[in-house]
């Protein structure tokens, strides 16, 4: 029987909150500070499903919002509506598998979890022959290209990472519990400010999109680092998200033995 979900916040409410932030992050590029704020309530509707019997529960909500955000990323370009609901599916699906792994594994399996998923499955839009096409959440910061000259050494899906590391601690700042957590706030904010002040010191320029999908998969001279580290924390995310779904996949068929 599932466990009786008493949290504060109702999951519509959730919901409106995520959608608009994170439409106003992919909106207003100039000054895309809100995406750091957007994915946080989404963390917290997992809250609403992950104590339920099926791993599917609240997460239409999820979907709908992503798919909501990135068609707003896309200017709501109508012809690019089967894309969006596409990647919006494969996006949801990281907190799926989250909720998956946490009923398989226990409580000890935290919400980093769905960063590892979200950036593998980034990882796999790469690899796939549209990647050009593909909208990272590191995009929605393209026009503050002064703010990511550090990607060079991690990979510009380094600002995806980011981007979710930032909105895990807002979510724990305002909706993992009632009371406000001062602490957190106060990380989530240095976490902003302190990455963006270091790329303003280096002179390195960072990755863009499109270098990165031509690096990637072509290469050319001058670029030996960024092709020998080859999206790195992306790249290794993909590979932890391949065990934490088999070591699910094990507990669970153990357990029903």
């Amino acid at each position: 029987m599932a466990k009786r979900n008493n949290l504060p916040y109702n999951p519509w409410a959730l919901f409106t909150i995520g959608t608009l932030l994170l439409s106003a992050g992919w909106l207003m590029k100039s000054f895309p500070v809100l995406i750091f704020l957007g994915i946080a309530p989404l963390f917290a509707i997992t809250d609403q499903a992950k104590d339920h019997k099926s791993p599917w529960n609240r997460f239409e909500l999820i979907l709908l919002s992503l798919s909501v955000s990135l068609f707003a990323a896309l200017l709501f370009n109508t012809k690019l509506l089967v894309f969006v609901l596409a990647q919006s599916i494969l996006f949801t699906l990281t907190f799926v598998g989250y909720s998956f792994a946490y009923q398989s594994l226990g409580s000890r399996l935290g919400k980093f979890t769905i960063i590892f998923f979200w950036l593998g499955a980034e990882y796999i839009l790469l690899k796939l022959p549209w990647s050009e096409q593909t909208l990272f959440l590191a995009d929605a910061l393209q026009l503050q290209a002064s703010w990511m000259k550090w990607t060079y050494h991690v990979g510009y899906l380094g600002a995806s990472f980011w981007i979710l590391v930032v909105n895990l601690i807002f979510y724990l700042t305002f909706f993992q519990k009632k009371e406000f957590n001062g602490y957190y706030f106060t990380a989530g904010i240095a976490l902003i400010i302190v990455p963006i002040l270091f790329s303003y010191q280096t002179e390195t320029a960072g990755i863009n999109h499109a270098e990165m999908i031509t690096l990637y998969t072509q290469g050319f001279s001058g670029s030996e680092k960024y092709l020998k580290q080859g999206e790195l924390i992306a790249r290794t995310a993909a590979w932890i998200s391949v065990l934490i779904i088999l070591l699910s996949f094990v507990k669970n068929q153990t357990r029903k033995k």
